[in-house]
């Protein structure tokens, strides 16, 4: 989409200026079962501007017992989960940061969001 087109643009600036961009590649919240699919398009932007990509791995409660729980409802807003995970009980946060993708390592963004989603995926089933 042409929004898409205008936020690349700033990401590919801000990358060649070694300021750091945080993207979620799934693109949209999930019931925390599993790691949905990546839109390489989100890519697009670490593999124009020749950086690195750090993929993280974000795992909640101990060994990721608490995934479903954190996770969006079906029809959930960010401050309705917010609010129901204030009445939750305190959980453990475990926040995994991978082994970074190097530009040469990878051709295209298509195999960037798919090696980045493999390290991410064998953290998020791992024990």
């Amino acid at each position: 989409s042409q929004s898409l087109d205008g936020v690349v643009d700033v990401m590919v600036a801000r990358l060649q200026q070694s300021r750091p961009v945080a993207v979620f590649p799934e693109g949209r919240t999930r019931d925390g079962a599993q790691v949905g699919p990546f839109h390489a398009r989100i890519f697009t932007s670490a593999v124009e501007a020749a950086v690195p990509v750090q993929p993280v791995a974000l795992r909640y409660g101990a060994g990721g017992d608490a995934q479903t729980v954190v996770a969006f409802a079906p029809g959930e807003h960010f401050f309705g989960n917010f609010v129901r995970l204030l009445g939750e009980p305190a959980r453990v946060a475990e926040v995994h940061f991978l082994q970074p993708i190097l530009p040469d390592q990878v051709q295209g963004r298509r195999q960037m969001a798919e090696l980045a989603r493999s390290r991410i995926v064998a953290v998020m089933e791992g024990p």
